[in-house]
């Protein structure tokens, strides 16, 4: 059931007395304001890692370091099938998308882990306002993981043919 008040409505709600002190006796919470990152990076699972056997090949994964010396990390690799996330691209916006939801908590979701930092290679970066990824890593080191038809849309390679 959600109930809707108005301004007036919560204040009529308000005791008396706590109206009526003045403001250097009201508790005001804020938060601390936590600005967005401006990238994220764009990372791939190390070979002989634990994540390489535990997420689906191809998986776009994003993350940032903590100061606890681990990453966070999002990924996705559409194991449900998504007709919106065919594209390793498409994949990479969405778990940036997560990790950004009311940053710095993120997204809820079981696709979140916090890994050792031997755990992934960094290959490139995700710009936080375009969703423009730019990855620095040869295409010869990322096809194991990362589909030829991948490659292609990022600009890595060419067509065959």
């Amino acid at each position: 059931m959600v109930v809707k008040a108005t301004a007036c409505e919560i204040a009529k709600r308000i005791p008396a007395q706590a109206q009526d002190l003045p403001d250097s006796d009201r508790l005001v919470i804020m938060r601390p304001h936590i600005a967005t990152p401006l990238f994220l990076s764009v990372y791939v699972p190390h070979p002989e890692s634990r994540l390489c056997t535990v997420l689906a090949r191809g998986s776009a994964i994003v993350g940032l370091p903590m100061g606890t010396g681990l990453i966070r990390i999002y990924y996705e690799g559409n194991v449900g099938g998504a007709e919106n996330l065919t594209r390793y691209r498409e994949k990479a916006v969405q778990a940036a998308g997560r990790m950004l939801h009311k940053y710095p908590a993120g997204y809820p979701t079981r696709a979140r882990e916090d890994v050792d930092p031997r755990e992934v290679v960094e290959i490139g970066a995700i710009d936080t306002k375009t969703y423009r990824i730019d990855i620095s890593a040869r295409p010869t080191d990322l096809s194991w993981w990362i589909d030829a038809e991948d490659l292609v849309d990022l600009g890595l390679i060419q067509k065959a043919g």
